[in-house]
């Protein structure tokens, strides 16, 4: 496979990386990220902010986000939504029986309209301190979550969430139905795979100067080599799509929503 490949960077602002920028924003997308259709249609000044704390609870549960992927899944949540105008099927957050769970499974599960139908976005994220260990392991799961008996398995949990007030939910438990074959929904299904880490160019400048420019585009272009080239061993038969999101500090972004979240829980 080819993926293509998307970069996203928070930029800097008075020659420090935007980490607190970046966290709130991130924040802010929480109850877009884990709140069902019908709950965020309810949305408004006066449940908003009972609603933003119930979605921070369900997202961060009660501790700190140091150890967790979840930064990473709402960041791949945000780019799937602004860049490509995703709608949410479900996430994964709806798995959880306790505010502190760990989650396995698809990272994001999102419908893409295309001109000739609706696209199925099955996501990976990775939010790691290093690019290659997150490029290997991201690998790693979209071999696992592809086999057809964690799929049809992961498919069952998914029919059982969906919304039924949403408008596409027949359409989409019609695709994934056991009695469709596998290879007709590889043709309608997309992963988009997000690797935010630690980059070197981003913690080696203070602006969006020229040199900046040229560090940031170097090593996008080495990290799509890179996952593309260890992507060729793995036989995937959906597209792919790349999205980079280099950090200029995992840890201070991390520092930065604990530092936000207490307000919200």
């Amino acid at each position: 496979m080819t993926p293509s490949l998307t970069a996203v960077c928070a930029g800097y602002e008075s020659g420090q990386w935007r980490a607190a920028g970046l966290a709130r924003h991130m924040l802010y997308w929480v109850p877009d990220f884990a709140l069902r259709q019908s709950e965020r249609r309810g949305f408004n000044s006066g449940a908003g902010p009972e609603q933003m704390c119930r979605a921070m609870r369900m997202v961060f549960g009660s501790g700190s986000a140091i150890r967790r992927g979840e930064p990473g899944e709402i960041l791949l949540h945000i780019v799937c939504r602004e860049v490509f105008g995703s709608d949410t099927v479900l996430n994964k957050v709806f798995f959880k029986t306790a505010g502190n769970d760990t989650v396995k499974g698809f990272d994001a599960v999102h419908i893409v309209h295309m001109p000739d139908g609706l696209e199925l976005w099955l996501g990976e994220a990775k939010f790691y301190e290093e690019r290659n260990a997150a490029i290997r392991d991201a690998i790693a799961s979209i071999r696992a979550h592809l086999e057809t008996d964690y799929l049809r398995g992961e498919f069952c949990l998914i029919t059982d969430k969906i919304d039924d007030s949403w408008p596409h939910a027949g359409q989409v438990r019609q695709l994934i139905h056991e009695n469709v074959s596998l290879d007709h929904v590889f043709r309608r299904v997309t992963i988009p795979v997000l690797l935010a880490y630690d980059s070197p160019a981003v913690r080696g400048h203070s602006e969006e100067c020229a040199e900046f420019i040229a560090a940031f585009e170097k090593e996008m272009l080495e990290g799509w080599q890179r996952f593309a080239g260890q992507a060729t061993n793995v036989a995937v038969p959906v597209r792919v799509r790349l999205f980079l999101a280099p950090l200029g500090s995992k840890r201070a972004l991390v520092d930065e929503i604990d530092r936000m979240l207490p307000g919200w829980r």
